[in-house]
């Protein structure tokens, strides 16, 4: 057998290996996509009925769905924004400083990607309560995180988000170098200056893909705001209540809108943090 047959037989067992992956990664969601033009005439769209837009034409007629889609908007654009605001100088200071226990520090962000989510989940809460049982932290956090509601899923969120900001800011920082800066003092740029035009374009790409990739996995995190949410109605939490009693056409909808804004922004996330620095 000739060494290009091989390679000829190699290159389709490697393409459908790959097809195999995408039918099973993305075959929920084209089904999901199918349903969402189903008229099941009963309560639970598990059925294939008639064809039908009106799910399409009302996506938020079920009740409380409008009120659950905001709600988990708003914790995920808030949490994107403060994992950007928090998470920047800590990666730009891993990636250009040498201080004692940066390797720690560097290693200790990666652990809430590593951590289960229940794990995790169940941490957040144990400490939302004990803010409000413990005489100082209650003193610290002004009441703040308990009740659980807005302002511990933002919390729990923007944990998860920090090490996305982080990671992707520190990479580009130490692919950079600090030869540009050195360069700049040199000349007599201050450090604001030297930050701003120099570092800031630099970093910008992984800030953004980070916040991007926050906004995206906080929309549709079920654990965190499960243990985190109280009784604000989010969605993730709200669609799982739902299903005990019914789950119409109008949910296949929204998710299908969900699924498409989620890739989008991991795309895009993925073209930012591309991006080479000038």
């Amino acid at each position: 057998m000739s060494s290009s047959t091989t390679t000829a037989r190699e290159g389709w067992a490697v393409r459908l290996m790959i097809g195999l992956a995408l039918v099973f990664m993305f075959a929920p969601v084209a089904t999901m996509t199918v349903f969402s033009f189903n008229d099941p005439g009963g309560r639970f769209n598990y059925e294939l009925g008639s064809f039908s837009l009106e799910a399409w034409r009302y996506p938020f007629a079920v009740p409380q769905l409008g009120v659950a889609i905001r709600n988990s908007l708003v914790v995920a654009a808030v949490s994107a924004l403060l994992a950007a605001l928090l998470g920047t100088p800590v990666g730009f200071a891993l990636g250009s400083r040498k201080f004692i226990g940066r390797g720690t520090v560097s290693g200790l962000t990666f652990i809430p990607l590593a951590t289960p989510e229940v794990v995790l989940g169940a941490g957040m809460l144990i400490l939302f309560v004990a803010t409000a049982t413990i005489p100082l932290l209650k003193t610290l956090t002004g009441g703040l995180f308990y009740p659980l509601g807005f302002p511990s899923v933002i919390a729990a969120h923007t944990t998860l988000g920090l090490s996305f900001v982080i990671i992707n800011v520190r990479s580009r920082v130490i692919c950079a170098g600090v030869t540009l800066e050195q360069a700049a003092r040199d000349l007599g740029a201050s450090g604001f200056t030297v930050f701003r035009t120099i570092w800031l374009p630099i970093i910008l790409p992984g800030i953004l893909s980070g916040a991007l990739l926050t906004f995206a996995i906080s929309l549709d995190d079920f654990v965190l705001t499960n243990f985190t949410a109280g009784g604000t109605i989010m969605f993730p939490t709200w669609l799982y209540g739902l299903m005990r009693r019914e789950l119409p056409p109008q949910i296949a909808v929204v998710g299908t809108l969900i699924f498409l804004v989620s890739l989008g922004l991991v795309v895009l996330s993925g073209k930012i943090s591309g991006r080479q620095p000038n």
